[in-house]
């Protein structure tokens, strides 16, 4: 399905929160912040009702320089990550009225004509209901990495490059350059604080699709991202990939048929042995193949049990231990 531009009539400026995470970076280093701010000096208040806000996951905060005028700069030094990250905006946006929100990581590239072309969309989509996020096509290494849909529910494929309209079936997109309906993801409760991280974005928009809600893919704007999992030895720690691969397999479990558990294995193993000749993917390829034995070898209904235990612990020690210092800068 394909909405023309004339197909809906243009009502009055829309208004967006964005929000960028970011981690170990000071905001103002910030690619995501620096081309936000960019993008926003083409788009007027009359077209865009616009407010940012820098969250900062660093481990116990750090010393910042001067943003611009109008940013406003939470700190959550225990790093609670950004599920919980971006609920607590999401409840600032809909306390203060804004429609949609704009969720972001730190090192996002941001086209010049990117809230122009959201401007324009917010404005023509608000009054359909059913859209609940609207997305662009996020690229990584010049390839496309967002968004994509599952074939036979099983087997994920990305859609075409410059693709834009709905999708009659469920679409995943990466958290960063998501534009979502606020009373859309206020409806399915946020974002699942027992998915903190990695599989934030693959949770809210499973979820946002069993509410009925449709995702407009917006794929004539496109974005650059950098994503940790593309370069894990430099991005990730061993912890935090024991925690994917955890959660990984925990959705895959919940949500997805057997098939798609089977394709996942196999992904896994391809994985592996591209480790193999990466000499300094040694510990991650290790714990990879404890993963696949995980997999092959504990029955599905045990490694659901396991996680629930896990993931609630870790959940409920992130929520207690989170304190905020909000202020602007």
């Amino acid at each position: 399905m394909r909405i023309a531009d004339n197909d809906i009539q243009r009502p009055s400026a829309s208004s967006l929160l964005a929000v960028v995470v970011v981690y170990k970076l000071c905001p103002s280093k910030s690619s995501t912040l620096q081309t936000l701010l960019a993008t926003a000096k083409n788009v007027s208040s009359e077209e865009l009702n616009l407010k940012i806000v820098v969250w900062d996951n660093t481990p116990g905060g750090q010393e910042i320089e001067k943003l611009p005028d109008g940013v406003s700069y939470v700190s959550a030094p225990e790093n609670p990550g950004l599920a919980l990250a971006y609920n607590h905006v999401l409840a600032l946006a809909e306390a203060e009225g804004y429609e949609w929100l704009l969720t972001l990581d730190q090192d996002s590239l941001l086209p010049a004509d990117f809230l122009k072309r959201i401007s324009d969309l917010t404005c023509k989509l608000g009054p359909v209901e059913k859209i609940g996020a609207i997305v662009p096509q996020v690229i990584a290494g010049g390839r496309i990495m967002s968004p994509f849909h599952f074939i036979f529910k099983a087997i994920p494929r990305l859609f075409p490059r410059g693709f834009v309209g709905i999708w009659k079936g469920a679409v995943y997109a990466a958290n960063s350059g998501a534009v979502l309906r606020v009373n859309a993801v206020r409806e399915i409760g946020g974002y699942d604080l027992m998915f903190p991280l990695d599989l934030s974005d693959t949770s809210l928009f499973h979820r946002l699709h069993a509410s009925g809600k449709q995702v407009f893919i917006s794929g004539d704007l496109s974005m650059g991202h950098d994503f940790a999992l593309h370069n894990k030895q430099t991005r990730m720690s061993i912890q935090r990939y024991d925690a994917s691969l955890l959660d990984d397999c925990a959705f895959w479990d919940m949500y997805m048929g057997p098939l798609a558990r089977f394709e996942r294995v196999v992904r896994f193993s391809v994985r592996a042995l591209k480790e193999l000749f990466t000499p300094e993917a040694a510990d991650f390829r290790r714990r990879t193949v404890l993963e696949l034995r995980r997999r092959l070898f504990t029955t599905r209904k045990a490694r659901i049990a396991a996680w629930r235990t896990w993931a609630t612990r870790r959940r409920d020690e992130s929520s207690a231990s989170t304190h905020l210092q909000q202020r602007a800068i």
